[in-house]
């Protein structure tokens, strides 16, 4: 973790008390922030588009994150594959718009292994050569459509036909289908021994577990980078659903943090950043290699963070 601040308490002067700045905080942790962080590689999540005017907001959102997603964008599938064809044409356009490396989403429920496959073809031939192979999300009711099981299959069969940048998906506080944390890290393990190279969580609203999954992973031996997602925490309240619903805890102290805001909703954005600047601080202080945010196609706070974090 970074210091805290410190402040001399004596009242007794000396002749070095009187040199410039002595007896002031050596520690400010936004300064630090700047100073430490200037070597975490951001890159940004963005999601296909679904009109004219959202392709413009993308493309305002692309053009101001470009400078700095010093580690590049990615672009997810929507569940059971819906939108493989804007996905594949949102990462031709990011990358030629960016000039930055473009990560494919590829969902393998709801696509039949010779769907998936053609998909992972035309991303290749589209020059698209990094995917993050996902399983996707069960249908809630009727028969698992066909195609791969898991993931873990899903990443070998990428691997035998394009030598890809390959990442899967991890989850700090465990897949609700998993038995247990440590079978859910045994999954990630199985993902990455069939050739993904780095895993990308799950957002978290506590940072300290994903530094408690840090420590889970190193002990079952996995020493891949494991890239923390970060959630900016714009509109608290559909946020705070979001993750209850999808299992992700929330601590106590977001929801006092944000109460002014439901009040007076011109708080907000003033607190969204300065929560959103502690939340990757600690992940950095965790061990972040890197820092993945979920932009939800929004640039303003993604971009101020990267400039908080000393980048651009």
């Amino acid at each position: 973790m970074f210091g805290a601040m410190t402040r001399s308490t004596k009242t007794t002067h000396h002749p070095a008390a009187t040199a410039p700045g002595a007896g002031q905080p050596r520690d400010a942790l936004l300064q630090r922030l700047q100073a430490e962080a200037q070597r975490v590689p951001l890159s940004f999540e963005l999601f296909p588009p679904r009109s004219a005017a959202r392709r413009h907001d993308l493309d305002t959102t692309v053009d101001n994150l470009a400078p700095v997603a010093t580690a590049g964008f990615s672009v997810t599938m929507g569940a059971g594959g819906t939108t493989r064809t804007g996905t594949h044409e949102t990462c031709v356009v990011v990358a030629d718009r960016s000039g930055r490396p473009v990560t494919a989403h590829l969902t393998a429920l709801g696509l039949t292994k010779a769907e998936a496959l053609e998909t992972a073809d035309g991303l290749w031939q589209a020059g698209i050569t990094r995917i993050l192979a996902l399983r996707g999300d069960r249908p809630r009711a009727g028969p698992v459509p066909p195609g791969f099981a898991h993931a873990s299959d899903l990443v070998a069969a990428l691997a035998a036909r394009h030598p890809f940048d390959l990442s899967v998906a991890a989850y700090p506080e465990t897949h609700p289908e998993a038995a247990s944390a440590r079978a859910d890290i045994g999954y990630l393990r199985q993902k990455l021994d069939a050739g993904a190279r780095r895993a990308y969580c799950q957002f978290v609203l506590d940072p300290a577990a994903y530094g408690r999954f840090l420590d889970a992973c190193g002990r079952q031996g996995i020493d891949a980078p494991i890239i923390p997602g970060l959630m900016p925490l714009e509109g608290w309240t559909r946020l705070r659903g979001f993750a209850r619903a999808n299992g992700t805890h929330v601590p106590d102290w977001l929801d006092r943090l944000f109460a002014p805001a439901e009040a007076k909703p011109v708080l907000m954005p003033y607190l969204a950043a300065a929560a959103t600047v502690e939340q990757a601080r600690r992940l950095i202080a965790y061990g972040a290699p890197a820092l993945h945010v979920y932009t939800m196609n929004r640039w303003p706070l993604a971009l101020a963070l990267a400039h908080l974090m000393g980048q651009g």
